[in-house]
């Protein structure tokens, strides 16, 4: 309720953003229908536009907490995708950051988990990328509470904050005993800080490393300089690796720490190899290391018909026909594979030297029915483009700022 006061006083300000107010029914509770109408109550009360988001499907027996989450910000980001709305503000708190670092504490989590939550996010969904604001993660529950409470609103409480069943709610229950022994939130939000900035300076390294010694191939893989890379601290190695694997796999999300220290182990002790992790498939041999989407890991969605307009494809290449050019009906984008790699071999197209057959697989090809119709990066003709895609982070007002709280 915060952000909705919070909201409310920017409207009062001159140039104040369009702002929409979102609530998600997950369909859990009986009582959840009644409280979104509250919401939705309130905003219409101060002025502000409100939309609530109904969730029809099951969301299965176990970890009901994890899938809601997920639920909650696939409907609003697909709906802010639709309305062209290009950021997502949520209201997490400095005790939400401490209860996430205590969970991935428990996790083993390294660096990146321990940093916790991002204050600022891309977050990628199947309409293409949004921004995730979290403006009052240093911020103590309490200061929230006394806005709610000097705007004059009232608010409900979410039952299931109670219900010991959760992990996160367990760690809330035992906030007390925690901060007794120096565990508090404010000290939790502290080591999360040092570990973000720990994590920009490693990642800060690689992104210099990177650009000296490491090249992007057209055909969609990285290849690094093998001796360059050796030479690195193995923490380094790491970053190195988990840095191209959030790029190149099917989620944004790197493998964790261990699991990429177990690979680096492996080049430096084999003089070549190769493995999957992460959705990626790793060679390496005497003077390269080369990293690209492994053929299994490439997502569902990647069928994709093609229409006149731009599509991301696979988190990896912008597919666009060109202007002007008539698209057959029935085509549609998918993985080359190894009949399609035949089919063009086939018909004439000539195959790049030096490049491993399996990141050929996953290159971006067109089809119809019959088969394979073009496979543009392999042979263009200026009638479909296809280029790296990486999402885009715009600048955005703080809103907390902005309303003068």
């Amino acid at each position: 309720m915060a952000l909705v006061a919070l909201a409310a006083a920017c409207l009062k300000k001159a140039n104040a953003p369009d702002f929409h107010v979102v609530s998600v029914d997950h369909g859990l509770r009986k009582d959840a229908r009644r409280e979104v109408r509250f919401v939705a109550d309130t905003c219409k009360q101060l002025g502000l536009q409100h939309k609530i988001l109904r969730n029809t499907a099951s969301l299965g027996d176990s970890g009901i907490q994890q899938s809601a989450r997920d639920l909650r910000y696939r409907l609003m980001a697909n709906w802010c995708q639709a309305q062209k709305i290009p950021a997502l503000i949520v209201a997490h708190h400095r005790h939400d950051q401490a209860e996430t670092v205590l969970m991935r504490l428990a996790r083993g989590s390294g660096i990146d988990g321990l940093s916790g939550m991002a204050a600022v996010q891309s977050l990628e969904t199947e309409a293409g990328p949004l921004e995730i604001i979290r403006p009052f993660l240093d911020t103590d529950p309490a200061l929230l509470a006394r806005i709610v409470a000097r705007a004059k609103l009232s608010w409900i409480d979410d039952p299931s904050n109670e219900d010991v069943q959760f992990e996160r709610v367990r760690l809330r229950k035992a906030a007390d005993m925690l901060s007794e022994l120096g565990l508090t939130p404010a000290a939790l939000s502290r080591a999360a800080a040092a570990m973000r900035e720990t994590r920009d300076h490693l990642e800060a390294q690689a992104t210099t490393w990177l650009t000296a010694h490491a090249g992007y191939h057209f055909c969609g893989f990285y290849r690094l300089d093998k001796t360059a890379f050796m030479d690195q601290s193995m923490v380094l190695q790491v970053r190195i690796l988990r840095h191209i694997m959030s790029r190149m796999g099917p989620v944004r999300f790197a493998p964790a720490e261990h699991s990429v220290g177990y690979l680096v182990a492996a080049i430096a002790a084999q003089p070549h190899g190769a493995q999957t992790l992460g959705g990626c498939i790793v060679r390496w041999r005497s003077g390269d290391v080369m990293v690209g989407r492994e053929a299994a890991a490439v997502t569902a969605q990647a069928r994709m018909p093609l229409s006149g307009k731009p599509v991301i494809w696979d988190r990896r290449f912008s597919i666009k026909i060109a202007s002007g050019k008539k698209v057959k009906s029935g085509l549609f984008a998918a993985s080359l594979g190894a009949a399609g790699l035949r089919q063009i071999k086939q018909a004439g197209v000539q195959l790049p030297k030096g490049v491993p057959t399996c990141y050929l697989y996953v290159l971006p090809a067109i089809f119809d029915a019959h088969g394979v119709r073009d496979c543009p990066i392999l042979s263009p003709q200026n009638r479909v483009s296809m280029t790296p895609w990486q999402p885009k982070r715009p600048y955005l007002r703080d809103m907390q700022a902005m309303a003068g709280w």
